[in-house]
């Protein structure tokens, strides 16, 4: 895990007793509400300062809402306040987003582990149990 999200991750531990994004969101009391949205895959809004993440309905069964969903926790976490990225200038949007990448896919490593009792020895097990993308991993 990298060291500079370790703590948070580790603090969300303790306070959650599990890395499943969904849970933490519950218990955060922050909704999560699937919608027709296609690209991005999720989005976090504030409404009266309060975060909700959107979900797109094409993901609602599938394994890649954990990664979407750690994602956006992500931006609840780290870019607190933060509307959304299409107000930020493009070096904004490009480092938040690695950013909430970069959380996201070490709290589905911590979740993966949580799960199965053992670190993933190989990308794809992310993949399949999260959805994590091929993409991201640059990121590793």
């Amino acid at each position: 895990m990298l060291l500079e999200y370790s703590n948070l991750i580790n603090e969300l531990w303790s306070k959650h007793k599990t890395y499943n994004p969904f849970t933490i969101c519950n218990q955060k009391e922050i909704p999560i509400e699937y919608k027709g949205i296609d690209k991005p895959k999720g989005d976090t809004v504030y409404l009266f300062n309060k975060p909700i993440i959107l979900l797109s309905d094409s993901i609602s069964e599938s394994s890649e809402r954990y990664f979407v969903c750690a994602h956006e926790l992500a931006h609840v976490e780290l870019h607190d306040g933060l509307q959304s990225y299409y107000t930020q200038n493009h070096t904004t949007c490009a480092k938040t987003e690695h950013e909430a990448n970069l959380f996201a896919l070490n709290l589905c490593e911590k979740f993966y582990e949580e799960e199965n009792g053992k670190s993933p020895e190989y990308f794809d097990e992310l993949y399949k149990q999260f959805g994590v993308s091929e993409d991201m991993m640059e990121y590793l």
